[in-house]
């Protein structure tokens, strides 16, 4: 064997070691016969040749090949083909001398070059239909051929080693494969063989190379199959997820996609399209520490207790925006502005039932009797003021107004509407029974009730503001029935 063929040899081998590694995976392709990767076959046909001789006959042929394909890409697939055989060339002609490169000749009538060839070359196949697949080869042969006579004489220059026998050159070939089995299939194939010598018969007339051609018919037997034991339409040999469950689109090495790549498989992301970098959870969507439904990426207030209603940004609602949420607040509807404890209710710092912002004499003496403005005056209840103990208004633990609160409800209507200017705040309290919600909830009840009655009974309801304060403002001992009495009650303070 030459050295251009050893070169061309190792070339081959190193070319597809990278290609083998680097593209090693299929894409969208479930055909069985394509995913054939290593494949033995054993052909036999016909030769004839082209030389300075005026004929050639048809000669027998015989080759046996072998194929790998390490790369298929959607219907086409990427190998290399190794073969070698044996041939014989004919050729005949009727002139006893010739003219040669070499001087006058004589020739015999009939040439027969015997010939063995070995060689390796680049093979690409397209699958046609499900049972088809043509391909090309391009690659090298070393032939080692030896012109005789016809009675079997070695020629005189043959024996004279007056040129190279042993020669290599490059091939081109067609082939067609038709499957007759999973693992069998019919060759034919038909090759061209620029050969690099003009002494195929033994003479060197023209100052081109002689050339043959081969056409042989086989069978092909494919020792093992490229399989694909998930049905995903990746060969097992290539897929990184070889355990997909069936009917789950994958990308092109067999994986299930993740469109938003946040690492769960679009088939069992609930949150198909998480922005990127977000932490999900085992479903795909964003991680949501407190449970407050708001993704933790967007969650202004990440450590918000459980069971509270929150806004768009996770944090819990402030309905009066008084900077305590309502689930803290117990004075809900504190106007804007106002300072609040941190229960949600206005400052009162002189604790004198008047809250800061409207009290006038801000230092009035603890348990001081005082008028709607914070300031001591007896006569205040009379003309500025009206408490209605709560039993005597309400049924027990509801907002439902007695009927003989009725009557002196009609008679504190009917002096409001004789102060036509004049602005009242219903306060609504209660004492410390229950939790916090109910008795928030029941005192601005309750003093919505009285604002409702007194707007039927004719008065102004813009005279009038409500406000339901809990258990903020105790005037008893929550701690004695003569307390919670005494705290559970309806204030209606004149502001003006």
């Amino acid at each position: 064997m030459n050295n251009h063929f050893k070169i061309f040899f190792i070339f081959l081998v190193i070319s597809l070691t990278p290609i083998r590694y680097t593209y090693s995976q299929t894409n969208s392709t479930q055909n069985d016969f394509l995913l054939q990767n290593f494949i033995l076959s054993l052909d036999g046909g016909i030769s004839y040749g082209f030389s300075d001789y005026k004929n050639s006959s048809i000669s027998p042929s015989v080759r046996g090949s072998f194929e790998y394909y390490p790369v298929i890409i959607q219907n086409a697939r990427f190998g290399i083909k190794i073969f070698a055989g044996g041939l014989k060339l004919k050729f005949d002609d009727e002139r006893n001398s010739i003219s040669s490169n070499d001087g006058t000749r004589e020739i015999p009538n009939e040439i027969i070059t015997d010939a063995i060839q070995a060689g390796a070359g680049f093979c690409i196949g397209y699958v046609l239909g499900n049972n088809i697949i043509p391909s090309i080869t391009v690659g090298g042969t070393f032939l080692e051929f030896s012109p005789k006579d016809s009675d079997g004489k070695v020629r005189p220059l043959n024996k004279q080693n007056f040129y190279e026998k042993n020669i290599f050159f490059l091939i081109l070939e067609g082939e067609l494969k038709v499957k007759v089995s999973e693992q069998l299939s019919l060759n034919a194939v038909l090759s061209y063989y620029p050969t690099s010598t003009d002494y195929l018969e033994d003479v060197s007339v023209s100052s081109s190379n002689d050339t043959y051609l081969t056409g042989m018919v086989g069978l092909s037997y494919a020792f093992k199959s490229n399989s694909d034991s998930d049905n995903d339409g990746i060969a097992d040999s290539y897929d990184q997820c070889p355990n997909t469950p069936k009917d789950v689109i994958v990308d092109e090495f067999g994986c299930p996609l993740d469109t938003d790549n946040d690492g769960v498989a679009d088939y069992l992301d609930k949150c198909s399209l998480t922005p990127i970098n977000v932490k999900v959870d085992s479903m795909g969507c964003p991680m949501d520490t407190d449970k407050d439904r708001i993704p933790d990426y967007l969650d202004k207030c990440p450590d918000t207790s459980p069971g509270y209603e929150v806004d768009e940004f996770g944090c819990p609602f402030d309905s009066d925006n008084d900077g305590v949420p309502d689930h803290l607040d117990r004075c809900f509807n504190t106007s804007v502005g106002i300072s609040v404890d941190s229960v949600g209710c206005p400052i009162d710092t002189d604790k004198d039932g008047v809250p800061d912002y409207l009290d006038k004499c801000p230092g009035t003496p603890l348990n001081a009797k005082v008028d709607s403005l914070g300031c001591p005056d007896e006569t205040a209840e009379t003309f500025y003021q009206f408490n209605l103990r709560g039993e005597d208004t309400f049924s027990n633990s509801s907002a439902n107004l007695k009927e003989s609160a009725k009557l002196i409800l009609n008679e504190i209507a009917f002096y409001l509407q004789n102060q036509l200017n004049s602005k009242w705040r219903i306060e609504g309290h209660m004492d410390s029974q229950g939790s916090v919600y109910t008795i928030k909830k029941l005192s601005y009840d309750r003093a919505k009730t009285v604002f409702d009655y007194l707007v039927s009974q004719g008065v102004n309801a813009n005279q009038l503001e409500v406000y339901g304060l809990g258990d903020s403002f105790p005037i008893g001992n929550n701690n004695t029935v003569e307390g919670r009495n005494a705290n559970r009650r309806i204030m209606i303070i004149r502001e003006d």
